[in-house]
């Protein structure tokens, strides 16, 4: 009996071994799966990473590009404010150009007194004239007289007259010579009365001198100075 009881204990031992080594193998299995997680990556995969990482080499590339190419654009504005500029120019060298005039103010004498009856004085005002050149320029001289001699009314507005509206006369000639400028006129002054006098020449003279740009104006008529050409006609 007991010869058999010692055969059948290897055999026991032996089972249990194995079933403690089933065991073993069974809860390293999970572990096998992470080591079969590890292996050596494909060709398709090492193909498919080195195109993501060739990527942004490509990005990069491109801002480099746009950068080059936006100066090339900011540079074509750049002209067109000159080109403006010289267009404003000679728009404002061919464009009219402001003559200084000089108007009757009856009983004003806050504006400009001059010799005479004492109960008015001279405005300043600007009117735009064409074809003329800068103060001390012969042409604005004449440009500014003309605008008198054309004001056929006597109200010129604001309080503001004209002594001049009755008369025909015209500008022959315009000569500056050092702090002198002097006219030249013919034609027929038109004068309401002595007081009227002092107010024609007084608006001749003071626009002739401001668009002279000199002290001293010279009216001429037919070559006799205005206010002695007046007088001889009675005017």
């Amino acid at each position: 009996m007991s010869q058999t009881r010692t055969a059948r204990r290897p055999l026991l031992a032996t089972a249990a071994l194995a079933a403690v080594l089933s065991l073993g193998l069974t809860a390293c299995g999970p572990g096998g799966g992470e080591a079969s997680e590890s292996p050596t990556p494909s060709a398709s995969d090492t193909a498919s990473a080195s195109a993501t990482e060739s990527t942004p080499a490509t990005e990069s590339a491109s801002p480099s590009e746009s950068a080059t190419a936006s100066p090339s654009a900011s540079s074509a504005p750049s002209g067109s404010p000159s080109a403006s500029a010289s267009g404003s120019a000679s728009e404002t060298a061919q464009g009219a150009t402001e003559a200084t005039v000089y108007w009757v103010a009856m009983d004003n004498l806050e504006g400009i007194e001059f010799p005479g009856c004492g109960d008015s004085s001279l405005m300043e005002s600007t009117a735009p004239v064409s074809g003329a050149g800068a103060v001390g320029d012969p042409s604005l001289v004449e440009a500014g007289l003309q605008v008198l001699l054309d004001q056929a009314e006597y109200e010129v507005g604001s309080g503001l007259t004209n002594s001049l509206y009755q008369s025909e006369l015209k500008v022959t000639d315009v000569a500056i010579s050092g702090d002198t400028v002097t006219v030249d006129l013919t034609g027929t002054p038109v004068s309401s009365g002595t007081c009227d006098d002092p107010r024609i020449i007084a608006q001749l003279e003071n626009t002739a001198l401001a668009n002279a740009g000199v002290y001293t104006a010279e009216i001429l008529l037919d070559g006799t100075p205005l206010q002695e050409a007046m007088s001889q006609r009675g005017s």
